[in-house]
């Protein structure tokens, strides 16, 4: 098959590409003009620089694709909700377009199990309530989804939508690396001692459950949520992502109530002063911390025969080598030096 891959130097759109290219694709990739293209050394990915503020200008690179991977996207806990809707919404609308008049197959959105509501049920399903937010970032995807389900069958494009959960593993710049210098200290803290359930998703796992998106006939104007299916506190994650680094254990932990308020607090002060920097401390992370985020993978299971392949042993074995490979080498090295 011939793909095209929004992101594809991105944490999650690199793996589906190392996945498309095992399988034999022919695998096209969208990325920035100074985009960091670490995670695709040594992969065969076409690549075409561009943006999604341009979509019209990537008709003729689509022309006889069968599937298009959007994974680009605004992901943060932390921006304002017009810009969130310029990426999410207004750029999937205008790549699907785009993508519909170049006469591809199949669009596959990448979008979160974010676009549930956070609640303490112990586990949900892609029918859990989607109640209102007020997170930009939960409200874009959810609205990036109307989208793209309304335009299945548009011009004989079908569309799927793949909901990840927490995604790690290795190439994970995004959060395990901005971790480093608490876990290095022994400083990482839990929130109400860590007893919540998070949506676990190993990447690699991740990157098969899309790509069954793109090519299995039942995924077809469905969506599916795609996790290790492991119900897993985020305490028993830090402690052996922490015990596989040969790193101190979390021991400190805060109150929900306090991580709540200091989110609404530093988000006040944040706006009053106008900062654009991230708050330390939002109220997406600490919702997100103090809530159960476990859910079922039965109907990718049941509909697409999705398993995920890596256990969560394994995936944290491979994650915990990545980690010393980047973290402890380079520190070496700036010693060294």
């Amino acid at each position: 098959m011939k793909v095209f891959v929004t992101g594809a130097n991105g944490f999650v759109g690199a793996a589906v590409c190392k996945k498309l290219l095992e399988r034999g694709d022919e695998v096209h990739g969208l990325v920035r003009q100074t985009s960091d293209l670490t995670l695709l050394a040594g992969l065969d990915v076409t690549l075409h620089i561009g943006s999604m503020d341009e979509p019209a200008a990537l008709k003729p690179v689509l022309k006889g694709l069968d599937v298009v991977y959007h994974a680009a996207a605004a992901v943060s806990d932390w921006g304002s909700l017009a810009w969130f809707r310029k990426i999410n919404v207004e750029g999937t609308q205008a790549l699907m377009k785009v993508a519909a008049a170049s006469e591809v197959g199949r669009f596959v959105f990448v979008s979160s199990v974010a676009v549930h509501s956070f609640s303490d049920v112990r586990k949900k399903d892609e029918h859990a309530p989607q109640e209102p937010t007020p997170f930009p970032y939960c409200q874009s995807k959810r609205e990036a989804e109307l989208a793209v389900s309304r335009f299945h069958g548009t011009q004989g494009m079908e569309t799927v939508i793949i909901r990840p959960g927490d995604v790690f593993g290795p190439g994970d710049r995004t959060s395990l690396l901005k971790m480093s210098g608490m876990l290095e200290k022994g400083q990482m803290m839990l929130v109400g001692g860590g007893r919540a359930l998070g949506a676990f998703t190993y990447v690699e796992n991740l990157a098969d459950g899309i790509i069954l998106g793109g090519t299995h006939p039942a995924a077809a104007g469905e969506a599916f949520i795609i996790t290790d299916g492991v119900e897993m506190t985020w305490k028993a994650y830090f402690d052996q992502l922490t015990q596989a680094l040969d790193l101190p254990r979390p021991r400190l932990s805060i109150p929900p109530l306090i991580v709540k308020a200091l989110g609404n607090v530093m988000e006040g002060v944040h706006r009053l002063l106008r900062l654009k920097a991230r708050p330390p401390v939002t109220r997406y992370l600490a919702d997100h911390l103090c809530s159960h985020c476990y859910f079922s993978i039965d109907k990718a299971r049941e509909k697409l025969g999705y398993a995920p392949a890596v256990e969560m042993e394994e995936a944290i074995a491979r994650t915990a080598a990545w980690y010393k490979s980047v973290v402890r080498d380079v520190s070496h090295e700036e010693k060294a030096g």
